[in-house]
């Protein structure tokens, strides 16, 4: 029996987490965390030998033969559809209208030759980044000048004693994060670090946690701005670092902004007690180190304001860069491929292509298109032809039903608006359901892949080797190689190399590294640390090169310093609509759909998660006669749907929990569940500009609803 563990990358979710796969001749058997990158494996990623042997894997290219939707496709052969995708190409860009490509992935790494694709023939990237850190990650470039990864996680390794850990609506023990973020926490705590989830459900987080502090959905910013207000107007702050490293005149600009922001104010938006703000800020101030994580439990719209006041907060507490604070990115000297792509004008192009929209969109920053986009595009003939892979905007995109009418709308000669949809699949989803092409990807077991980040959380900047551990069925061809055969179709001057492995090894040659020698080295590089303070060395990316409390560039959208109050769909319909649904995370599924929802390991009803329940306080539910179990009936503006109850204390009385990604209609397992899609309830983002986050980027993932037993 030939039997080894092989160094490779999960992929189950976002979190790319490094892993040894064990391989028995030729069959996958096992999955763990890759010590030598201090990697852990989760529930998702150990069920990963279940996707990879799922009857339903895609192994040869399909073709509609029914109305897109219908889900009714024929086999067909990759020479006939990459023939019919040059065609639709070639013909899209003769007209001078290549701009209304978008490729919808996750970049898994900025090297990606999905990426050069798009850049060398014209289109544009969007990913499903607006739905976690992107105003995060315009908040970092324009605080800082630096572009993290984009999860953007504190160090947590790195925490002292004394440290304080805070969980902003960050679901780190439900994972859809790196599987070591949990451990590292908890090892920070045993070191008397201190941690404090801040999130309207009590999450796991919150049950290992030293305070947990129910917040009013999207009263985040006002929280932290509050707490910024008691560390400056009482000396608090880190004086060192405000003399040296922020940027001169803006601490003043800081100081007159806070004037008004007492805690007393603030704990009106957030509600949260103000001598909690005060308890919080000053448990903060005196801390060696504090790092704050967040993502999108909590969030509502205007996300960016967040991100400014996270900033603001770390910036006055001298929590940038040091250990257990912020870290920001180092980059690894990878050799570019030439001649590199230009890439499009975005600004010349549209930059959003939202038609009558885009004047609203004058002032966006964030570097990628925003998958929200993409049904408002399509209705104002902005977007003719779409690829998806590795994501499921049928199903996981706020608005969804909009994006499905978008895609099936038709012209005067009955033509679909949206000349062409090609959706990459290991299985059939609800968004393949809706494609005129579904090609067969390799999974992330069968396929090589060079992963970079600038920053990472498990193995510090540097590079990771994703390989090929067992073969791929049938004809599945990964959707990098397939771009890179499109490029040498449509724009050979930039597709000179042979394939994906001579790609990867024209950048390793920076490090002095080929595909092999990297495979020989265990499929990873890194120096083994992120550093700390590096800014001392050069400053920061600034034009300053200090960090920006004040953003003067948007000082006409009212934003040069955050805005404290509650986001816009906060407010919206409140009286027919009383209760906020947010949505909450496990360690069983991500967000994507197909993967973990159609696992039958992840869907097990005693080691799994079947259903999502929709969680309402006891006291709420009591209130309105639901018993726990029982079927309800949730409303929006949008959408309707039934759901069980989970009648718990562990959520506020105003707000219900939905865990997001169920619903899905297509695979053997995903449809035997109870689940339900939240995004049937979320307006889609196009039809509700003044509610979106158009600086930041960020997607609405919440909204107000009504339950009726």
């Amino acid at each position: 029996m030939n039997s080894k563990w092989i160094p490779t990358v999960c992929y189950h979710c976002k979190a790319e987490c490094p892993i040894l796969a064990r391989v028995e001749d030729g069959v996958l058997k096992e999955i763990r965390g890759n010590p030598r990158a201090r990697g852990k494996a989760c529930v998702k990623g150990m069920a990963g030998v279940s996707l990879e042997y799922s009857p339903d894997r895609l192994t040869r290219p399909l073709k509609r033969v029914g109305k897109r939707g219908e889900g009714k496709f024929e086999p067909c052969s990759w020479d006939e559809a990459l023939h019919a995708i040059t065609g639709k190409l070639s013909d899209l860009r003769d007209r001078g209208d290549a701009h209304k490509l978008t490729a919808s992935f996750f970049p898994h790494s900025i090297s990606d030759p999905k990426w050069r694709f798009l850049n060398a023939y014209g289109g544009f990237i969007n990913t499903a980044l607006p739905h976690c850190d992107s105003a995060k990650i315009v908040a970092c470039i324009k605080a800082m000048g630096g572009v993290p990864n984009h999860h953007i996680p504190p160090n947590f390794a790195s925490v002292p004693r004394g440290g304080v850990v805070i969980l902003a609506g960050r679901h780190a023990m439900g994972c859809l994060d790196d599987a070591a973020v949990p451990r590292d926490i908890l090892n920070a705590k045993d070191r008397g670090a201190i941690l404090v989830v801040i999130d309207p459900i009590f999450t796991a987080d919150a049950a290992k946690a030293d305070w947990w502090i129910p917040i009013r959905p999207s009263g985040d910013t006002a929280l932290f701005t509050g707490m910024t207000h008691h560390i400056v107007m009482n000396g608090l702050y880190n004086k060192g670092f405000a003399h040296n490293w922020i940027r001169e005149g803006d601490f003043e600009k800081l100081r007159v902004y806070l004037a008004d922001k007492t805690p007393e104010a603030m704990s009106k938006i957030c509600d949260v007690p103000a001598q909690d703000i005060v308890k919080l800020a000053e448990m903060c101030a005196s801390a060696p180190s504090v790092g704050v994580d967040s993502f999108k439990g909590i969030m509502l719209g205007q996300a960016l304001d967040f991100g400014h006041a996270w900033t603001n907060f770390l910036a006055v507490t001298g929590n940038i860069d040091n250990p257990g604070g912020q870290p920001l990115p180092d980059l690894t000297p990878l050799s570019p491929v030439l001649p590199a792509p230009a890439g499009p004008d975005l600004a010349a192009k549209g930059w959003h292509r939202t038609g009558p929209d885009k004047d609203t969109f004058g002032k966006y920053s964030f570097i990628m298109e925003p998958t929200w986009y993409e049904a408002q595009a399509i209705k104002n003939g902005d977007l003719k032809v779409l690829i998806t892979a590795e994501c499921n905007p049928a199903l996981t995109e706020m608005g969804q039903e909009e994006w499905r009418k978008a895609v099936t709308m038709t012209n005067d000669k009955g033509e679909y608006q949206l000349e062409m949809l090609v959706s990459y699949e290991i299985m059939l989803s609800d968004t393949a359901r809706y494609a005129d092409y579904v090609l067969p990807d390799k999974s992330y077991f069968e396929r090589w892949e060079l992963l970079y980040m600038p920053w990472w959380y498990n193995f510090g900047h540097g590079v990771a080797l994703r390989q090929p551990v067992v073969e791929a069925p049938g004809e599945c061809r990964h959707s990098n190689e397939v771009f890179i055969e499109l490029g040498k179709r449509l724009c050979p001057e930039y597709f000179a190399f042979k394939d994906d492995l001579e790609y990867y090894d024209i950048q390793l040659a920076g490090l002095g590294l080929s595909v092999d020698k990297l495979q020989e080295m265990g499929g990873i590089w890194s120096p083994g640390t992120t550093g700390f303070r590096k800014y001392e060395q050069n400053g920061f990316g600034t034009p300053s090169k200090k960090v920006h409390l004040y953003w003067e560039d948007l000082k006409d959208v009212n934003q040069a310093m955050p805005r404290v109050g509650l986001a816009p769909e906060y407010e919206a319909n409140a009286g027919e609509f009383p209760y906020i649904l947010i949505s909450y995370r496990t360690i069983f599924h991500q967000g994507s759909g197909q993967w973990t929802h159609n696992n039958p390991q992840l869907r097990d009803p005693i080691g799994g998660l079947m259903e999502n329940p929709l969680l309402i306080n006891t006291a709420t539910a009591k209130k309105l006669g639901i018993e726990d179990g029982a079927l309800v009936s949730v409303r929006s503006r949008t959408g309707k749907l039934k759901v069980r109850a989970k009648c718990t204390e562990r959520i506020r009385p105003d707000c219900l929990g939905l865990h997001h990604g169920f619903g899905a209609t297509v695979g053997r397992v995903a449809v035997l569940g109870e689940g339900v899609s939240d995004n049937i309830l979320i307006p889609d983002a196009g039809m509700t500009l003044d509610w979106q986050d158009v600086v930041g980027g960020e997607s609405h993932v919440s909204t107000r609803v009504t339950v009726e037993g």
